[in-house]
């Protein structure tokens, strides 16, 4: 699995030399493979969020202080993955619970696969708030509203056809 693992985190370090690269989008995919390899709360993650593009920089105004702030980030990120990969050939995975997944693991991923990382991010914040069970739940109701009409029914879906939930529904 780690040779998976390390193939993948290749793929993204090739996307830097894309001509089409969107830091942005770079740093949320990346975020989201380093989150199913390390887990959601590595440090790793907070290393790519800390790769920005300064737009109101005076730089900007220079054709070549653009293109190098952007190589700078582009630098950055690979220098993240390639200590990942060091990590994983070197010392591998720490192990995990057993390969099995587990309910709390089939709802997260049930969940994960429909939403942005900031969609994700906003509902797991209202999920740990310390308000009542009937408060989280207003909020909750109304944060999923405010998502694509598609989403709900897509994480329902992906509940409902989850291979560990077959012995609740049936």
């Amino acid at each position: 699995m780690i040779d998976k693992y390390i193939e993948v985190l290749k793929k993204q370090i090739a996307k830097l030399s894309d001509d089409d690269f969107d830091l942005e989008a770079w740093k949320s995919a990346t975020n989201v493979l380093l989150g199913r390899i390390f887990g959601d709360a590595t440090t790793k993650i907070g290393q790519i969020d800390k790769i920005k593009f300064d737009f109101g920089s005076w730089s900007l105004r220079d054709a070549s202080g653009s293109s190098d702030q952007m190589q700078s980030c582009k630098k950055r990120g690979r220098g993240v993955l390639e200590a990942c990969i060091t990590e994983l050939e070197i010392l591998g995975l720490e192990e995990k619970e057993p390969l099995e997944t587990s309910d709390n693991d089939a709802l997260r991923n049930a969940v994960e696969q429909e939403l942005k990382i900031s969609e994700y991010r906003s509902l797991i914040k209202i999920v740990k708030n310390k308000s009542s069970r009937e408060e989280k739940r207003t909020m909750l109701i109304r944060a999923l509203q405010s998502l694509d009409t598609l989403v709900t029914p897509g994480i329902v879906a992906n509940i409902l056809t989850e291979p560990a939930f077959r012995k609740v529904f049936g």
